[in-house]
């Protein structure tokens, strides 16, 4: 049962931080980009055997998807459920920037079939954001988590960023506080990371910009950790935490349990039928690479990829590691690992496994089907020392 991964590269503006596949001042090219979309959907829902064609996750990212008209949005998934069996109970996710949204995009999201929002809130502060170059305030945060509210969306997911400049631990705790306060059931926190390229990076190396200290991050990561434990959230992914199980985000499951998933779009990546897949990175290109002569390719393949390579079962193993022990609660599981590649996790990286749990940073614990692996408590914020293991030398 594949996810769906659907790409839209258009941004209001581009954030000082950003370096994904996303263009500013393009928004002239979404009608074509819209089309070229639909039909690599429908290529793809046409060389799907029978056994792949059922969806239980979709998610529409970017960029900043709410530029989209709810009609767009529509036709996005009009195009899938047309190609593909989407469960009725499946989960369809679409970001949204502050700013860009209105209470009748909201309604007309719902009714298109979006059931998930997931915000960009990334702070409640002004001077914050404004020094990442986020084009809303505090004020349009609030109003945008209101309206999400208002258009009906239980499922609401908020982004937060710690460690950004002029940040400190009071103003990334006032921030907490109004992410408690509001009707959100999953939270995703993410460390700011300084990517080469970006605005930001480049006011970082000229002085202009001072980080917080790695030592008053890692105090704001541990204080998250405590303040939604204190307030009954439940920790499942290094970044994410949910207010239940049923809360946790599904589509990003599978990417944490290496399961199989389609990308669409512009440098949109997917692992499926033992293909991993990375799309065109610019619109442009994109655009021409569809409107060619349509080619009778396997699935999961697209004309529209810049690569295509076949898994490697060994890099697969170190990958299902890496990102299985992401999840705080069940690891990895050994059957899992056994029924995946017919040899146990011992066998393949038993050295691995024993030097980390001499270390203190995995635990074996035991669940209905067997040992999991998984961090200790303790190695939550040094998760790194652990994967470091699993990559290959």
């Amino acid at each position: 049962m594949p996810a769906i991964y659907v790409h839209i590269p258009f941004c209001q503006q581009r954030c000082w931080y950003c370096d994904f596949i996303t263009y500013a001042n393009k928004a002239s090219l979404i009608p074509q980009y819209l089309e070229a979309l639909l039909q690599e959907i429908r290529l793809l829902g046409s060389a799907a055997p029978e056994t792949d064609k059922e969806v239980g996750s979709i998610f529409l990212g970017g960029g900043t998807p709410s530029l989209l008209q709810p009609g767009q949005v529509r036709a996005i998934l009009s195009a899938i459920q047309q190609r593909f069996e989407v469960r009725p109970d499946a989960e369809i996710t679409l970001e949204a920037n502050p700013g860009t949204i209105s209470l009748g995009k909201l309604q007309g999201y719902r009714e298109a079939g979006v059931n998930r929002l997931s915000l960009g809130i990334q702070s409640f502060d002004d001077i914050e954001l404004a020094g990442i170059g986020r084009i809303h305030n505090a004020k349009i945060a609030y109003e945008s988590i209101e309206l999400a509210r208002l258009a009906g969306y239980k499922a609401l997911s908020l982004d937060l960023i710690f460690g950004l400049p002029g940040q400190t631990l009071q103003s990334w705790e006032a921030s907490l506080d109004a992410a408690l306060a509001a009707p959100a059931r999953h939270l995703s926190l993410y460390s700011l990371i300084l990517e080469e390229g970006t605005f930001l990076a480049s006011q970082v190396a000229q002085g202009a910009v001072k980080l917080p200290e790695d030592d008053l991050t890692a105090g704001m990561y541990e204080l998250a950790r405590e303040k939604l434990a204190a307030a009954g959230w439940k920790h499942y992914e290094i970044s994410n935490w949910a207010l239940s199980a049923a809360d946790e985000s599904r589509h990003n499951k599978v990417y944490w349990q290496q399961n199989d998933w389609l990308g669409v779009g512009v440098g949109a990546h997917g692992l499926c039928n033992g293909w991993q897949t990375a799309n065109i990175e610019t619109i442009e290109g994109y655009i021409s690479a569809i409107g060619d002569e349509p080619q009778s390719l396997e699935f999961p393949l697209s004309p529209t990829n810049a690569s295509r390579l076949r898994v490697d079962t060994d890099d697969s193993m170190r990958t299902f590691m890496i990102f299985g022990l992401r999840l705080l609660e069940e690891g990895v599981s050994e059957a899992e690992f056994q029924l995946r590649f017919g040899q146990g996790m011992g066998k393949v990286f038993g050295r691995e496994i024993e030097r980390l749990l001499k270390r203190g940073l995995i635990e074996r614990v035991d669940f209905p089907d067997g040992p999991h692996l998984r961090l200790t408590h303790a190695a939550v914020p040094i998760g790194n020392q652990a994967f470091m293991e699993f990559v290959e030398s």
